[in-house]
């Protein structure tokens, strides 16, 4: 019974959390002023906003006692900020941050939730992702504000990307939407 009650209030507590319209203003995490006018875009996410996540995201994993490489690309794709934490090699850890961010802006949800789907039977979800190049690995997220897409996240090396990434925009941004507790969401 007791049980029931908590599941029951921790899923109240997520749709209130869903629910609750972010605090944020969108002008303080993007471009703004001549630099905006220069390329005549209005929702790319700033590189101090961008440096602020994988901040967090870096302290997160130092204070878990691993290391994690982060990688914040605007709305388009391009790299914005890149962080590497030391004793991270190869491929696996360094060029995966940006095909998980990769397929956040492709698809603007997280790359855990392509992943969930191909691993369970979903045959066209596998064939967009071959087709449009989707590295469909947990640690990729959207990155949304005042209901704009202003860019992603992806983190990886650590055994907590998504989580990582997510309490990095949550800490930065204000409340994200919850993580969908049926897909696992670390590497």
């Amino acid at each position: 019974m007791r049980a029931a009650y908590l599941l029951s209030a921790a899923l109240l507590t997520c749709a209130a959390f869903a629910a609750a319209p972010a605090k944020a203003q969108i002008e303080q995490f993007v471009v703004t002023g001549d630099a905006a006018l220069r390329t005549q875009e209005k929702n790319e996410i700033s590189l101090d906003t961008a440096r602020r996540i994988a901040q967090h995201c870096e302290a997160a994993a130092r204070e878990a006692g691993e290391a994690a490489s982060i990688a914040i690309l605007n709305q388009f794709g391009e790299q914005v900020y890149y962080l590497r934490m030391d004793g991270l090699r190869g491929p696996r850890q360094l060029e995966a941050p940006v095909l998980k961010a990769r397929a956040a802006i492709i698809t603007h949800e997280p790359s855990s939730v392509t992943n969930y789907r191909i691993n369970n039977g979903d045959t066209d979800k596998f064939h967009q992702g071959f087709f449009w190049n989707i590295f469909p690995t947990g640690g990729g997220l959207p990155i949304v504000v005042d209901d704009q897409f202003i860019g992603a996240i992806g983190v990886g090396g650590s055994s907590f990307n998504e989580r990582c990434g997510y309490d990095a925009l949550t800490a930065v941004l204000g409340p994200q939407p919850p993580l969908d507790p049926t897909v696992r969401t670390g590497d």
